[in-house]
């Protein structure tokens, strides 16, 4: 006999907290997953959901999961001095490998 979570299960209000903290992920992500873990077809049932459901989560960010806000980066600013000095070092060590002459 199939064995889902309970139709109405939401996640409380300090799981919530414990997802979006531990695992920098938003409320919109923690809203998926609960639809994906409501829609799951468990192979036991279960007595406590919302432990489940912690494990859930635990499980989706070993897997990779969980989409996560993207931060822009900032771009590195380097100065032409610098730049020049990169470009020499790495000349000279290509030179020292014997990879250009």
């Amino acid at each position: 006999m199939p064995k889902f979570a309970p139709e109405n299960f939401e996640p409380t209000a300090k799981n919530i907290q414990w997802a979006v903290e531990k695992f920098k992920i938003t409320k919109d992500e923690v809203e998926n997953q609960t639809e994906q873990f409501v829609d799951y077809e468990f192979k036991r049932n279960y007595t406590d959901w919302q432990r489940c459901w912690r494990n859930w989560i635990r499980k989706a960010d070993q897997l990779g999961l969980l989409s996560r806000e993207r931060i822009p980066r900032r771009p590195e600013v380097v100065s032409h001095e610098q730049r020049q000095r990169d470009i020499q070092a790495w000349q000279e060590d290509m030179r020292r490998l014997k990879i250009v002459k």
